[in-house]
Parts: C-alpha cells; sequence; structure tokens
C-alpha cells in the first residue's frame, strides 16, 4: 500500500508561500487480510484494520451490556442502566492500559461513536413516526392542561432559582431550565413498556400527557435556540435561524399533507417505493440540521412527525428499522458513558451545587403540580397520583443525548456533564422501583374476582366478551353465540376485536357506538363490525352486540381484556384458540405462540369466568342463515369440580334453544370424594329433571375407559363443552395418567385428548374455567 501525498499551498502572515503536505494510505485499512498475515508477519496488528475494530468494539459492549442487563433486570433495574455503567466501565480510566491500547484507539472510538449517533438519529426518527399527532385533536382538556402546566410551572421556577442564584446571562438560564423541565415522549413510552403499563389507565394517562409535554418542552427549547443564536451576530446565524424556520414550515405545511395522501393511496405494488422515499427523506433531514444549525436529532424527528403513524405507511416504514435500532441505540447511550472521565475532570462545587438546587426545585415541582392534578381532575388513590408524577418526572435516553450533544457544542462543562449523567442514572434506577410498589393495575380486578356463570341469574342477561384476533374467529365465535342465543336468557356481547400495535407508540381503545359512523383506520376491524351487526339483526332480538376495537401489543392485551370484563360485569370472557386447521384435511393451518402466551395470562388471571374456543367443525356456515341446519348436536362431559359445573350451566342455557340438543354425560370414578360428589349431583339435579336433555351416567375405571368413550362420541357431535380442571389433574381417577401426554395444558386434559390427533376430531370444543378465588393471592405477590 503506497501512501498518497496531497499538497495545500498556504500563504502565512508574513505573505510567504509554503506547502503543507497530508499523507494518507490508498486502499484504505478497512479489510484485515486475517489469519494467513498474522503467521506470516509477527507485527501484524488486526485490530489497526478500520471494520475489525468497528466490529470487536460492537461485540464487546452488545456483550457487556447484556451480562449487566441480565443481573440488573434482577432488581427491576431497566436496560439503559446497564448501558450507561457499561460505558463507565470501558473508560480509560478503568480500563487497564493494555486492554484500552489494544481495543480502544482513537479512530476506532470515532468509528463507533459515528455508527451510534447515526442510531440515535433513527431512534428519533422512529420515535417521530410512532407519535400519533391525531391524538391531539382528541386529547381531554384536563389532560392538555396537565401536560402544558407541568413543563411551565416547573420552568419558571427552575428559571427564577438560577436567576437568583447565577450571574449568568437570561437566555442561558432559561436554556437550561428548559432543558431539565422537559418531558420526553419516547423516554416515558419506554418506561411504561418496561414496566408493563403500556394499556392501563395510568399508562394511557401517562402517554397523552407526556405527549403534550414533550411538544412543549420541544417547542421551549427550539424558542430558546432561536433567541440564543438571534443573540449573536446576524451575518454569522441569521442564514441558521431563516433555515430553521423554513424547514419546520415546509415539513407541517407541506410534507406531511403529501405523505398523508401518499398513505391513503398506498398499494402493494408501491409500498416499497413510498417506504424508500421515507427513508431518502429521513436522510436528507439529517444533512439539513447541520446546514441550519439544529442539533442532529432534530431533523429526523420533525420528518418524523409528519409521517402517518401506524399502518400502511408508519409500520412499514419501521419494519425496515426496528430490528438494528434497538442494537446500535444501544451502543449510542455506551458511548455517552465512556464521555464520563472522573480523573481528569476538577468539579466546580459552586455550580455544582447550584445545578442541584435548580434541578431539585424543578422535579419538585413537576412532581407536585402532577401529583395534585392528577388527584383532583381523577379522585385517585394517592398511590396512583405519586405513580403518575414519578413517571411524569423520568429522565431516559433522550436526556442523555441532549446532554452529551451539549458538551460536544461545549456549552457546558465536562463537571456539569457528569453531573447531568449521575442524574440519568438516578432517576433511570429509583423511578421504576417505586412506580413497580406504588402502582399494582390489577387492584381493580380484585372485586370481580367471583363473577361466573353459576351465580348469574337463569333469566338475566348474560355478560360476555368475545376475543377476535384474525378473521378465521369470526364465523367462528358467530357460530358459537348464535347456538347460545336461541332461548328465553339473553346474552349482551361485546366484541373486543384486538390489533396489534405496529408502526405508533400510543395503544388505541375505540368504542363503536351503534347508529353512529364507523370511523376506523383498520379495513379488518370495519369488517368485523359489519359482520356482528348482520349477526345482531339476524339473532332474533335474544342478543346484543357492542363492537370495541383496541391496538396494543399483544403480551399486553389481557389488559384490554381485563378493563372491559370489570367496565361491562362480564361473567364469561371467550378466547380463540392459538391453532388454526384446514377445514379440507384436517391438517394445522397456523399457530400463534404469542396468542397462547396471551390466553394463558387471561386464565391465569381473569376477573370472570374464560372459555376457550376451539374451532375444528368443516361446517362453516353461519348457523343463522336459511340453510343451517335445523338441530346442532351439543355434548357436555361432566366429570365433577368447579371448572365442570361451570361449564354445565353454561351447556344448560344453550339447551334453552329448539334447535340445540344437548347431551350431559357423567363419568362416574369407582371411587368418588363424597363432599365433592354432594356439589355435582346437586348441579346435575336440574339435568336429570329436564326432558329435552339427554343424560347418561357411566362408571369409569381409569384413563383407558375415558378415552375410549370420548372418541366415541366426538364423531356425533358439531360442539364437545368441558371444564377445565387444571387443579385437578393429579388426583382424578378418569384422567390419572393422561397428564404425561398433554400436549395443551390450557384446555385441559379431557380438551387436549378430544383435539389430539389421534381422533380427528372434526367437532368444535369449548373448554371453560370458572372464575379462580386464589387469584387475589397471587395478585397480591406480584412484584409490579
Amino acid at each position: 500500500m503506497d501512501p498518497l501525498k496531497l499538497s495545500n499551498v498556504i500563504v502565512n502572515s508574513t505573505g510567504e508561500f509554503h506547502e503543507s503536505v497530508n499523507c494518507f494510505t490508498l486502499p484504505p485499512k478497512v479489510n484485515s487480510p486475517g489469519l494467513e498475515e498474522y503467521l506470516v508477519n509477527s507485527k501484524f496488528e488486526p485490530l489497526s484494520y478500520t471494520l475489525p475494530n468497528l466490529e470487536v468494539l460492537m461485540a464487546v459492549v452488545f456483550g457487556i451490556t447484556q451480562v449487566l442487563n441480565v443481573a440488573f433486570r434482577r432488581i427491576g433495574l431497566p436496560s439503559l442502566i446497564s448501558q450507561i455503567l457499561a460505558g463507565l466501565i470501558f473508560n480509560p480510566a478503568v480500563l487497564p492500559h493494555s486492554v484500552s491500547y489494544v481495543l480502544f484507539s482513537r479512530a476506532g472510538v470515532e468509528n463507533l461513536v459515528t455508527v451510534a449517533t447515526m442510531g440515535y438519529q433513527l431512534f428519533m426518527f422512529q420515535s417521530g413516526v410512532k407519535m400519533d399527532m391525531e391524538m391531539l385533536r382528541n386529547v381531554e382538556g384536563k389532560v392538555l392542561l396537565l401536560g402544558v402546566s407541568c413543563v411551565l410551572l416547573p420552568l419558571l421556577l427552575g428559571l427564577a432559582t438560577l436567576t437568583v442564584m447565577t450571574k449568568q446571562e437570561y437566555l442561558m438560564n432559561f436554556f437550561i431550565a428548559t432543558v431539565y423541565s422537559m418531558s420526553s415522549f419516547p423516554v416515558i413510552v419506554s418506561l411504561l413498556h418496561e414496566l408493563k403499563l403500556l394499556n392501563s389507565q395510568l399508562g394511557r394517562l401517562g402517554l397523552s400527557t407526556a405527549l403534550v409535554s414533550d411538544l412543549v418542552g420541544l417547542l421551549l427549547l427550539i424558542v430558546s435556540s432561536l433567541l440564543r443564536a438571534a443573540g449573536h451576530e446576524l451575518n454569522e446565524t441569521g442564514d441558521g435561524v431563516i433555515g430553521m424556520l423554513v424547514f419546520i414550515l415546509t415539513v407541517a405545511l407541506i410534507l406531511r399533507p403529501v405523505l398523508n395522501l401518499l398513505a391513503r393511496k398506498m398499494c402493494d405494488s408501491l409500498k416499497e417505493l413510498y417506504v424508500y422515499f421515507i427513508i431518502s427523506l429521513f436522510l436528507g433531514s439529517v444533512l439539513l440540521s447541520h446546514i441550519n444549525g439544529l442539533a442532529v436529532f432534530y431533523g429526523p424527528f420533525i420528518v418524523g412527525l409528519a409521517v402517518p403513524s401506524g399502518p400502511p405507511l408508519g409500520s412499514s416504514v419501521l419494519e425496515k428499522f426496528e430490528a438494528i435500532t434497538g442494537y446500535i441505540l444501544a451502543i449510542f447511550v455506551t458511548s455517552c458513558g465512556m464521555r464520563v472521565d472522573f480523573a481528569n475532570t476538577k468539579f466546580d462545587e459552586i455550580k455544582l451545587s447550584i445545578a442541584a438546587v435548580a434541578l431539585t426545585v424543578i422535579t419538585s415541582a413537576k412532581f407536585l403540580v402532577c401529583y395534585v392534578s392528577h388527584s383532583f381532575f381523577w379522585e385517585s388513590p394517592t398511590k396512583n397520583g405519586a405513580a403518575f408524577a414519578l413517571i411524569m418526572c423520568a429522565k431516559g435516553v433522550v436526556e442523555l443525548a441532549l446532554y452529551s450533544f451539549l458538551d460536544d457544542a461545549q456549552a457546558i462543562m465536562d463537571d456539569a456533564f457528569i453531573f447531568m449523567v449521575g442524574t440519568v442514572i438516578v432517576f433511570g434506577s429509583v423511578v421504576p422501583i417505586l412506580v413497580r410498589r406504588l402502582y399494582n393495575p390489577e387492584k381493580r380486578y380484585v372485586g370481580c374476582l367471583k363473577r361466573n356463570l353459576i351465580e348469574s341469574r337463569q333469566n338475566s342477561e348474560l355478560q360476555i366478551i368475545s376475543c377476535i384476533h384474525a378473521p378465521g374467529d369470526v364465523n367462528a365465535v358467530i357460530n358459537f353465540l348464535d347456538a347460545s342465543c336461541g332461548g328465553d336468557s339473553p346474552i349482551a356481547v361485546t366484541v373486543l376485536h384486538h390489533i396489534k400495535l405496529v408502526g405508533q407508540s400510543t395503544p388505541l381503545f375505540i368504542s363503536h357506538r351503534k347508529g353512529s359512523v364507523i370511523v376506523c383506520d383498520y379495513l379488518h376491524s370495519m369488517n368485523v363490525i359489519r359482520l356482528f351487526n348482520e349477526f345482531e339483526q339476524n339473532s332474533r332480538g335474544s342478543l346484543s352486540v357492542n363492537a370495541v376495537t383496541a391496538v396494543s401489543l399483544l403480551k399486553f392485551m389481557y389488559d384490554d381484556i381485563f378493563s372491559l370484563a370489570v367496565e361491562k360485569l362480564a361473567s364469561l370472557i371467550i378466547l380463540p384458540f392459538h391453532i388454526r386447521w384446514w377445514k379440507q384435511d384436517g391438517s394445522i393451518q397456523s399457530e400463534d405462540h404469542s396468542l397462547r402466551e396471551l390466553n394463558n395470562r387471561v386464565l391465569e388471571k381473569a376477573p370472570c369466568s374464560v372459555g376457550i374456543l376451539v374451532d375444528r367443525c368443516s361446517n362453516r356456515r353461519l348457523v343463522y342463515k336459511e340453510d343451517a341446519p335445523e338441530v346442532i348436536n351439543v355434548a357436555m362431559i361432566f366429570l365433577g369440580g368447579d371448572d365442570d359445573r361451570e361449564a354445565l350451566t353454561f351447556a344448560i342455557r344453550m339447551a334453552q334453544d329448539t334447535r340445540v340438543k344437548l347431551c350431559v354425560a357423567h363419568l362416574l370414578p369407582a371411587n368418588f370424594n363424597e363432599l365433592e360428589a354432594k356439589q355435582d349431583n346437586v348441579a346435575l339435579k336440574g339435568v336429570k329433571e329436564k326432558d329435552h336433555i339427554t343424560f347418561g351416567e357411566e362408571v369409569v375405571e381409569g384413563a383407558a375407559t375415558t378415552v375410549s368413550l370420548i372418541r366415541s362420541m366426538v364423531p356425533e357431535y358439531e360442539l364437545i363443552i368441558v371444564g377445565r380442571r387444571d387443579n385437578l389433574d393429579g388426583i382424578t381417577p378418569q384422567t390419572s395418567g393422561l397428564r404425561q401426554w398433554c400436549e395443551y395444558p390450557e384446555l385441559g386434559l379431557i380438551g387436549d385428548l378430544i383435539i389430539s390427533e389421534d381422533n380427528k376430531a372434526d367437532c368444535s370444543l369449548f373448554v371453560v374455567q370458572q372464575a379462580r378465588e386464589q387469584v387475589e393471592e397471587q395478585q397480591q405477590q406480584m412484584p409490579w
């Protein structure tokens, strides 16, 4: 490799000419020649090449942060803390000189920081895309007032404190007070996600308030930057100020309407073209940020706000970034921690004291404003108000990045930067721990734990929550509900259509009132609502339907289900099974493991009884159609226990419909518990007295006899109802020995046996679990 020399002619102050020579190597040392070169040349250094050095640095940073994250997660600390501490470990003052010299060369660190900064720009762009600006139209007045006041009031108090205690210029005090007073929407979203509170009442309020606060803080920060720029000579900063304003107005007035138009007309054939157009806008925004004097994250964030959140455009754009951004963002946080240098920093105790007092005043004011407002407007418990106030005081990656960019611009001294990083560590550690102790979102379910079918009146309106996750669930649920609503007992069904949250940060909960125009950005949801409305019109007045659309992360959907069950005083939640079969040959069509986790979570902590509907019936006709069968053959397999009695209660309700031909098969054990048998006999007494219900009893010696009987029953029925009986698996004679063969415990042993491949079942299955009394004890033991 030969060095390339470039000569520059420079004129010095005396008018003399001299030549300056810059040397660099071509081709550049990017890729290492590998092990072969090392064996030949003992002085060969593989980490002197750019790409190997960068890859090793990224691997080391990732490894250390993951180790620390696993350790800190056990005590409830977020990943941000482990990433900052990893940066402190990589500080040259901490690492041995030999390791620091090999790994962290100046060129290697510069490359790492460059990649990390690009990752933060991507993060801010994604944060802008995820922020749904349309939410501002639906924000309540008290939320808007709270969002503005929790920024402005602390800002005014902090500004007054700094003005009294310091002699620095007013604009500088205003800028620092603004930085301390901000509440970052991406940080609060990340915190609520970490605490599993996104779908909770407190989480939704925090997101709405943070959205308002973040926009107010961003506006104040831009105003502060403009005022500071206007204080300098106009010929130096005038062009930047004008360019900044032109950029913001262009994005708001031109780019956003154009992107909204593209989103409405987006089709699959042009999907990739639109996405790459958005990516080019992101890259252009970074360049314009540098030209106009904006911080490098402002441009991507502002352009991200212009992109319509959610499907189809926002979600498609985020699919291109999501996989890699989180990893690079962790490197960025670590690189910020590497800036902290205790050994070579001189601390000004007076200035740090003033900063600590100002931060204390601003944080206390923000806490009090949020706490008092939450308690006054929403009349919530004291602990809930304190948890909300703590969430609004949270600090995270956005504040850390802002402090780092201020340090780059030499707007703050090194000791001030270390103090600011310390505040992020303290707030990032303390806030999650305190919020977990103060707020438990499931406490509001405790009062409704015992709602079940047995305790509901026979002729009263039965409240049911039915969950829909995919198009195939609609027909299955309609078939099942139609077979259940033909009697004298009315049924009120709340259809909860769940949509996965993609391309936006804020969960949505939309109630579709009857008689109003359905307004929804999700076409599939509109189709679901339309089909259920048609079903209600054909249900002969025995059933009423209310539709709700919930857009949230799948692992948090249980909170939507529980909230709706508590609000509607529901006695039963119907969940679709996570497996779907082809109706032609019975092979598995799809299997959603995340849906299975959701079902298990609902079974574990539901505030009422739960039923899992397994649709394997090849006859997919909607039963309320004119060509529906005149008789629906339904079997109830009764072994005994709370779940079986709950399932029997629902089966008796179904049998009120003259089209339903119900058969109750009671499988008696050879040796039975007298107390349990008495309760079962009371439940079965009403069945034996009804002429329209077929009842049969048979003593079974063990699991082999049970399996034989069930296999003979399966082909004769369109629907089989069973109890889950998960708490009796080990002691029931009828099912002893079946546990080791059970593939789907959420269906219980009998339900799992019915849908097993050996039976080749062509019938639907409904597995019922009665509300668990021990859930209250489990909730009290929950760490969050």
